[in-house]
């Protein structure tokens, strides 16, 4: 009966271990898994046109709303690129999008365009980088 009981239980466990593998290892939320090539460039399209309304915001002179409601949609398209080749120039990109970000808050207007400036760039080199790496 000990015996029993001992199958039983490891049977449950094996079970309910099973019955969570799937929820542990799903993918978080708002990442595509297997982003097709065409997802990427779309993706690389966007971020770079979303960095470059930004720039020109900031050179247009929105006010503080606006500005940041410009830096979090080219931080968000910024995201959506998934793919492990461009991975270090996008978080290079993303790095100087969010110090342009810190000096506009701050009220350096004139530093957030040169920082900016910069990461739109980089955003640019994101791509190229990308469409070079498809083409060998």
């Amino acid at each position: 009966m000990s015996l029993l009981k001992k199958v039983v239980l490891a049977g449950f466990i094996s079970t309910a271990m099973l019955a969570t593998a799937p929820s542990v290892m799903a993918k978080p939320a708002g990442k595509q898994e297997n982003q097709t090539s065409e997802g990427v460039a779309r993706a690389l399209d966007s971020a770079v046109a979303a960095a470059e309304a930004t720039l020109q915001g900031l050179k247009d002179g929105v006010d503080m709303e606006t500005g940041l409601a410009l830096f979090k949609h080219t931080k968000q398209e910024s995201k959506t690129i998934e793919s492990a080749v461009v991975k270090p120039a996008r978080a290079k990109a993303q790095s100087s999008l969010s110090k342009a970000r810190s000096a506009f808050k701050k009220g350096n207007t004139e530093e957030a365009i040169k920082i900016m400036t910069v990461a739109v760039e980089r955003f640019k080199k994101v791509k190229s980088i990308y469409y070079n790496f498809e083409g060998d």
